[in-house]
């Protein structure tokens, strides 16, 4: 055991100890942390250029035009703005507490950096040709510089005669059609669409004989800020982190670790037997002992890495008052679930790195474990979305995918039964011995073999001579 503490702590000051690990340990999140503040201040002080330029418009049914000319105004997209934040607002606040009343703040101010576009409608006629209202687009085109900003034709709007009234022999009512310029900025080509939608809408409205204020006002729902009932008294509700970021921050936390510190094992390994150091280990130690010690020490790697960000983490919800969406029971089965993890992944990256000669080698026998990554990724969101279902249930005892997928089934507010906790630990154990048993003979036998790379057929040979 003395020897493979020792081999351990090498193996961890090589590593963590390291100017890389610490520059992108400790470093990078702290810029990170630095720059966000200063993003969002270029952010708001950055200003995009403002569209401007014209909308032609065929209305054919002769009651659309009004109310489109309304609603594209500067002064209605301005007020509809300030109303989706406000919106936006009050969701975030419901669903994030304090965080999202902050992010509204950000947002509200960067919104008013951004310049309202500045539309102006011009009407054709109710039997203009649509071919020569696109072909001034076209033209256009063909001389793009000599035309002022707000002369230039944005889009053209076609819309059909029984669009606002139905046609008595029509089982629908018409549509409308637009054709835009190319490259036209995204937002210009949302708001105007939405506000054909919109001056069709309402016109419909009026000729049924329909008050559209008092539509609205039946529309309008309000809500005052959502709250939690804790022993403790009330607090804002924290359902969007428990339900959503907490399960896959978690899961992302313990995947990040455990590939780094096999990551380095991997290469360490490799570098060890290229260079033949690996011989003069071997002339010490035995081949399970050199193995044990590389796997615990990079496990310490993983959990420094852990600490840090779970720290960071920490500061976030002291910061913004959100400390209990984390419990002693989830950091408990977070410590659980990376070490198996941990250990079936090691396991496999130091069989593979015993077995290669290379880094370049080692990439076709990396892609199972590559696949294995991957899984939580694929499934997180039916797995957060219904943490007990059949599908969830069947994954938890699979590995060595089942501590990625336990720690987002344990994280949301959904109970998992605690015998299935309990039967994903035990399979998940059985994974750990079956993998490092596997991991132990490769190891034994491909450190000292040289030349050709390793198939998956020669690895289970060299098991069976181990």
């Amino acid at each position: 055991m003395s020897k493979v503490m020792r081999i351990a702590g090498r193996e961890f000051a090589s590593t963590a100890l390291t100017k890389g690990f610490i520059i992108g340990a400790l470093v990078v999140p702290a810029v990170i942390l630095a720059i966000i503040p200063l993003v969002g201040i270029l952010a708001a002080s950055a200003k995009p250029p403002a569209v401007s330029g014209r909308i032609l418009v065929i209305d054919r049914s002769g009651e659309v035009l009004g109310p489109l000319s309304e609603r594209l105004s500067e002064e209605s997209i301005r007020e509809r703005r300030q109303e989706a934040v406000r919106r936006a607002g009050e969701f975030a606040a419901g669903a994030l507490g304090g965080m999202g009343s902050q992010l509204t703040g950000s947002t509200e101010k960067a919104l008013e950096q951004i310049p309202v576009p500045r539309f102006t409608l011009e009407s054709l006629g109710p039997d203009a040709d649509i071919e020569q209202a696109k072909g001034r687009i076209r033209a256009q085109l063909n001389a793009e510089g000599d035309i002022a900003p707000e002369d230039r034709v944005l889009a053209v709007i076609e819309i059909d005669a029984d669009a606002v009234v139905r046609s008595s022999d029509a089982d629908a009512f018409g549509q409308w059609q637009p054709f835009f310029r190319p490259k036209l900025n995204s937002e210009a080509v949302d708001e105007i669409e939405a506000a054909v939608a919109w001056s069709i809408r309402e016109r419909r409205y009026a000729v049924a004989g329909m008050d559209r204020e008092a539509i609205r006002e039946l529309d309008s729902v309000q809500q005052r800020a959502a709250q939690e009932i804790t022993e403790k008294g009330e607090q804002d509700d924290t359902s969007g982190l428990t339900s959503l970021v907490v399960p896959v921050a978690a899961m992302l936390l313990i995947l990040v670790a455990t590939f780094t510190g096999g990551q380095y094992l991997l290469t360490t390994t490799i570098e060890e037997k290229s260079s033949r150091v690996v011989e003069v280990l071997l002339s010490a130690v035995s081949p399970m002992e050199l193995m044990t010690g590389k796997i615990l020490g990079q496990m310490g790697v993983g959990l420094s890495l852990l600490i840090i960000y779970n720290a960071i983490g920490i500061v976030a919800l002291i910061a913004f008052s959100v400390t209990g969406v984390v419990s002693w029971q989830l950091v408990l089965a977070f410590l659980v679930y990376f070490v198996l993890a941990y250990f079936m992944f090691a396991s496999m990256m130091a069989a593979i790195g015993a077995a290669v000669n290379d880094l370049r080698e080692a990439q076709s026998l990396m892609t199972p474990v590559m696949l294995f990554s991957m899984v939580p990724y694929f499934f997180f969101m039916p797995v957060i979305r219904s943490p007990n279902s059949t599908l969830s249930t069947t994954l938890s005892f699979i590995p060595p995918i089942s501590p990625f997928i336990m720690i987002m089934r344990i994280a949301t507010p959904e109970p998992v039964p605690g015998w299935q906790i309990a039967v994903s630990i035990l399979i998940n154990l059985l994974g750990v011995m079956t993998l490092l048993w596997f991991a132990a003979k490769v190891f034994r036998v491909g450190l000292l073999m040289y030349g050709k790379p390793p198939n998956l057929r020669t690895l289970i040979k060299w098991v069976r001579m181990a």
